[in-house]
């Protein structure tokens, strides 16, 4: 059975528990109205299991599903200031998966540890993973420019989730933790689009895989369960490849090839033990063999 396989039928028994026993556990995250002196709920509580979560997200609640989605609450806060506050928290399967929608939805902006185990703080939101939950906290309505409401919930909501979580293991064995690497975390083909987008179909039969942007170049790396089934899928996505009008100039190389995306960006595809490597340039004139001269020099110290 496969991780993705596994992880949707953890996903299953999870939302049956959530739904039958601990469905209000997650409003329990939530600071109570208590502890905040002069706020109210304008929206909510409200908790979204499983397929609700259609009614929350207008478009783009498959994602949360590729990675494992089980519950959402979601309410309003009016503060003393009337400047109306939106908490969201996600509950994923695992702390892996948790990180893994984190990293995908935040793949831009600077990553912290002001939250949580890793977050982002913009002037409009504020989005952290911690354990296995992913926290979003953004104005729905600002009044008071030096209001710190977003701050103020965001802080409340960690000190109320008591666990913390892994890491994905591929993250960890590349080493890819600290916050400045912003090491994206894939289990599926609609995550790898949201990252790069090679097809609608899932050519390379993700099951994991890490994605980073260092400097002017992608860099994603699959992993398999060994080298056989590695080179099984490396020959299939490159015929994939290679039938796709996108894709172009296609040469082979030693241990894999090169070709050309739609846009004239270079690609550099390689497999190397139990892994397959990609990489995209971004910039013209980028050498990608001794960025993966530098891969493979990782893959081989494992």
């Amino acid at each position: 059975m496969n991780q993705r396989l596994i992880k949707a039928v953890l996903a299953f028994f999870l939302l049956i528990q959530a739904v039958f026993s601990i469905a209000q556990d997650i409003s329990s995250l939530l600071p109570s109205m208590d502890k905040l002196n002069g706020w109210k709920f304008i929206r909510g509580p409200e908790v979204y299991p499983g397929d609700k979560l259609f009614d929350l997200i207008d478009g783009g609640a498959d994602i949360y599903f590729e990675y494992g989605f089980i519950q959402v609450v979601s309410a309003d806060y009016s503060d003393p200031a009337q400047n109306i506050t939106q908490a969201e928290i996600y509950e994923m399967t695992d702390a892996p998966s948790a990180y893994g929608i984190f990293s995908l939805m935040q793949q831009s902006p600077v990553w912290t540890n002001a939250y949580g185990q890793l977050a982002v703080v913009t002037n409009d939101y504020i989005a952290y993973w911690k354990g296995k939950y992913y926290v979003i906290i953004s104005w729905n309505s600002r009044r008071d420019a030096s209001s710190r409401s977003m701050e103020t919930l965001a802080g409340m909501i960690n000190e109320n989730i008591k666990e913390t979580g892994d890491y994905p293991g591929l993250i960890s064995t590349f080493h890819a933790t600290e916050p400045g690497k912003r090491a994206v975390f894939i289990e599926g083909n609609l995550a790898l689009s949201n990252f790069y987008y090679f097809d609608y179909k899932d050519i390379f039969e993700i099951s994991e895989a890490i994605a980073c942007t260092p400097e002017n170049h992608h860099r994603i790396i699959f992993r398999y369960p060994d080298a056989s089934r590695a080179l099984l899928v490396f020959s299939s996505a490159k015929q994939a490849m290679i039938a796709n009008k996108r894709f172009t100039d296609v040469s082979m190389v030693y241990q894999g090839f090169t070709c050309k995306d739609n846009k004239g960006n270079l690609i550099l595809v390689k497999q190397e033990d139990r892994f397959i490597i990609v990489l995209v340039s971004l910039k013209p004139g980028t050498a990608l063999t001794p960025l993966m001269d530098e891969v493979v020099q990782k893959i081989e110290s494992l």
